[in-house]
């Protein structure tokens, strides 16, 4: 009796905990897991847990369009909804791709060739326009016809060409970039089989770049700077031990030494037409000696030829099929390919200092200014370029990166003025940038400006 009294006093309290508690008490966990079967979606009836009616919220709610970046989960096949987000994305990005052809040409000629690499990125349609030469028909009919620089440069036994363009994450504000940086970058041109190059051999004529004949070699190679394609031009002559080409009205004169004369090694001289395609002989030189050419250079509309012998030192200048001797100091610093020829003017940076030839005083002067550029040594095989009426200074730097060599081309755009009642030349820095690193060691072979 007395344990069936407890126990009955026992129940009696229990039923009154459970009837007070507010939280009903959480079940047992059973061993085996069940699914948990969720409510029937009811609007009368509450649901405690948030999930649960986020869940019955959005399958009562009618379907709308989702974000590119938030495809939505009801969708039976993700695949297509990813293929339409990315088409959609497009068409919203580039609206005047529906543009009518000849419209659209229109428009793309008047954008200057520095984003030409940036907008070939764009899809085929910009790669294969960008390449077309209706569109430079178009260009020059507007008139929007500029200069454009080239970079050839040496990866070991390869010969890889570049063109200066703008970088596609710079921002422009009036002309100027917000950050510290010009915003130039060297963008690679890709070709199928380039020609080996060197300095004396490449020229510049309108929108082409010739390479002449290598070392006992007679082919002739042209560069189409608006296709970016190789093709083929009359070969030369002779095959020639060394050679030095220039151009003087879209005529491409070449100086160099043959194996087969008498004396052995003579001296050769041919010009070239651009517009013909024909080569023809140039006149002997007036006089005998060691006459050696050294290098070659266009002023006033002449093809001087600058030459180091045992018996003098002295320039020929040819024009109107004639020659004349000049006795002058302007071989001094023409012994490296650092130099070129900017308005009639020539200008050198042998052993890193800058200078110019003045042709009435017969001397060379050096070049005031260039606040900001670095104290470039010979090491550095500077390469100077005509760009527009500037002078575009590139150079090498080799460094080692955990214990690894690699190389850093800089670049420069040098502003000139000049005062002729100081009879001085200033240059002034308007932008330096860092083009390029390579993983090993590369050269500069020359940099050249085409009109395109």
């Amino acid at each position: 009796k007395e344990e069936h009294r407890r126990r009955a006093l026992y129940q009696r309290k229990k039923k009154k905990l459970k009837t007070n508690l507010v939280i009903p008490p959480m079940p047992f966990p059973s061993k085996r897991r069940r699914k948990k079967k969720e409510p029937s979606p009811t609007p009368n009836r509450p649901m405690s847990n948030p999930e649960k009616r986020k869940r019955k919220r959005k399958n009562e709610e009618p379907s709308s369009p989702t974000l590119p970046s938030t495809p939505d989960p009801s969708t039976s096949s993700p695949k297509k909804e990813r293929k339409t987000t990315a088409t959609t994305q497009t068409q919203q990005s580039s609206p005047f791709l529906s543009l009518p052809s000849d419209l659209l040409l229109n428009c793309v000629a008047r954008i200057s060739r520095l984003y030409h690499p940036t907008l070939s990125l764009v899809c085929k349609r910009f790669r294969s326009l960008l390449a077309s030469p209706e569109l430079y028909k178009v260009r020059s009919l507007l008139g929007h016809t500029e200069r454009c620089l080239y970079a050839c440069i040496r990866h070991g036994t390869d010969s890889r060409w570049y063109t200066l363009c703008r970088k596609p994450d710079k921002i422009l504000d009036n002309d100027e970039t917000k950050s510290k940086s010009s915003g130039y970058a060297l963008a690679r041109v890709p070709f199928p089989d380039s020609p080996l190059a060197d300095y004396p051999g490449l020229v510049a004529v309108g929108s082409s770049i010739y390479q002449i004949a290598h070392w006992g070699d007679t082919s002739v190679s042209v560069l189409d700077c608006r296709s970016h394609t190789w093709r083929e031009a009359p070969s030369f002559p002779v095959k020639l031990s060394t050679r030095f080409a220039s151009v003087v009205d879209q005529k491409i004169y070449v100086a160099g030494r043959y194996e087969l004369g008498d004396p052995p090694l003579s001296n050769l001289f041919h010009v070239f037409d651009t517009e013909s395609q024909v080569w023809d002989a140039l006149l002997p030189l007036p006089f005998t000696g060691n006459y050696r050419v050294l290098r070659t250079a266009c002023i006033d509309g002449k093809f001087c030829t600058i030459s180091c012998s045992e018996v003098d030192v002295s320039p020929v200048i040819i024009g109107s099929g004639s020659w004349d001797l000049v006795r002058s100091g302007m071989n001094k610093y023409m012994y490296s390919n650092s130099y070129c020829v900017i308005e009639n003017v020539l200008y050198s940076a042998s052993h890193g200092i800058f200078r110019w030839f003045d042709s009435e005083a017969h001397k060379w002067r050096n070049l005031n200014g260039l606040v900001g550029l670095p104290k470039l040594r010979c090491e550095h095989g500077i390469r100077l370029a005509d760009y527009g009426g500037n002078m575009v200074v590139s150079w090498k730097q080799h460094t080692y990166y955990s214990f690894l060599p690699q190389t850093k081309i800089w670049c420069a755009e040098v502003s000139l003025e000049r005062r002729r009642e100081s009879c001085e030349i200033w240059g002034k820095v308007e932008w330096l940038e860092h083009m390029l690193t390579a993983p090993r060691i590369i050269d500069v072979i020359k940099v050249l400006a085409v009109a395109v």
